[in-house]
Parts: C-alpha cells; structure tokens; sequence
C-alpha cells in the first residue's frame, strides 16, 4: 500500500467531510437541511487548512440519477449534472479530484498531489461506494479521522461507524455537523461515543493541525489594531 508522501500534509490527521453540497446546505436546495447554512463559515474554515496544505481532505456526496431508488424515501436531490449536487465552494480545496462510483473510476496514483478527493455515491453509506475502501486502504491508517457535513443521523453516522468499524480513531465536528431529526441526532451521537468516537469543535480540530483557530484569529485582529 502506498501512503501519502506529502511533508506538507499532516499523517496524523485526515478530514472527511461529508455530503456539503447545494441541495442540503442552501435554503434553495431540494433537501435542504434546516439552518445547515450556518455551518458554511466552519466548512470553510476547516477546508481552508487542505487549502494550505495543512491536512488532506477527503469528501463525498450523492450524484443520484433522475429515477435512482432513493427517491421512494427522499425528495429527489443532488441528481447528477444538477446546481444542487455541486459541492458548496466553502467546501472544495483547490487541487482536488472527483472519483466516479463507477468500475472504471481510478483513485490517483499519487493522492499527496491532490488537497481533496471527492467520492461519490449512491446510498446512505460511503462504504457501500465502489472507491471507499480502497481509498481508506491507501490513508494513514493510526491517523485521527475528523468528520463534519450532514446530515448527523444519516450520512455522518454512516461515515463515523464505518471508520470505527475499520479500525480507525474518529472525531465528529460537533459544531460543523447538522441534523434533521433533533431526537435522531442525539441517538447516533450517543451510539458514536459509544463506540470510541470523540466529540470535537472546529478550533480544535483545526488546533490539531496547526491552522489558526478562532481565538487566535481575534487575538491577531486585536494586536493589529
């Protein structure tokens, strides 16, 4: 197995972030996520750190076509080509590319060339996506990996659980992650600490990998004035 090689990019830490795209984050979406746009400032400052090269970022989110069969449990959303199934640009790096959910989608022979790679999926579970494992394979595997997106009883419980379930150490954004089911939501939190994962906050994620958190954000702001 071939692990990143990039200096620049922290081995210990690996953000994932999970399902930021227009359909679920904007007021405009087709399954937009009550107050989800509040998180934008959070996502981007949590992409920003893959931006300088201070974490690599995995993400992923649902392309689904016109007649795909989660429509019988879901609003039609995020299908394929559509505004709504692009990542909110709060959420996407500059060097990153999109992996198909298709056989013959390729992860990169190198992944420390990139800041991001996107997967993309059909279900619920990013696990039951072609390219997850083998990608998964590839990524440090004693890293922390930290997760934020929506929505929290779904996608992120889906993501979280199947991280521990593979072995790896798992931190959930709490204050960059939303909910459609408050009651739902404190369920799969519960069952993630549960199972080892650890409830984090942007700062801290961000204070894992040297990027400048909010505290020291308003600390440079009040030296320079």
């Amino acid at each position: 197995m071939k692990e990143m090689e990039n200096k620049t990019i922290s081995k210990d830490v690996i953000f994932w972030a999970v399902d930021a795209q227009e359909d679920f984050m904007k007021p405009s979406g087709k399954l937009y996520v009550p107050g989800a746009e509040k998180l934008l400032p959070k996502i981007s400052r949590l992409t920003n750190a893959a931006r300088e090269g201070r974490v690599f970022l995995v993400s992923h989110g649902c392309i689904h076509e016109t007649d795909d069969p989660e429509f019988a449990q879901f609003p039609p959303h995020c299908v394929r080509g559509s505004a709504g199934a692009k990542l909110v640009p709060e959420a996407v790096a500059e060097r990153v590319v999109t992996i198909a959910n298709e056989s013959g989608g390729k992860l990169p022979e190198d992944l420390a060339q990139h800041q991001q790679i996107v997967l993309e999926k059909q279900t619920l579970d990013i696990f039951e996506s072609r390219h997850a494992e083998s990608l998964l394979a590839r990524l440090p595997r004693d890293a922390e990996f930290i997760v934020f997106g929506v929505v929290t009883e779904y996608c992120v419980r889906f993501a979280a659980k199947g991280l521990m379930e593979r072995g790896r150490r798992v931190s959930v954004v709490l204050d960059a992650i939303e909910t459609l089911n408050p009651e739902e939501s404190k369920r799969a939190l519960a069952e993630l600490t549960a199972l080892g994962a650890r409830l984090i906050t942007t700062d801290e994620a961000l204070k894992r990998v040297g990027a400048p958190t909010e505290l020291a954000r308003g600390h440079s702001s009040r030296v320079r004035t």
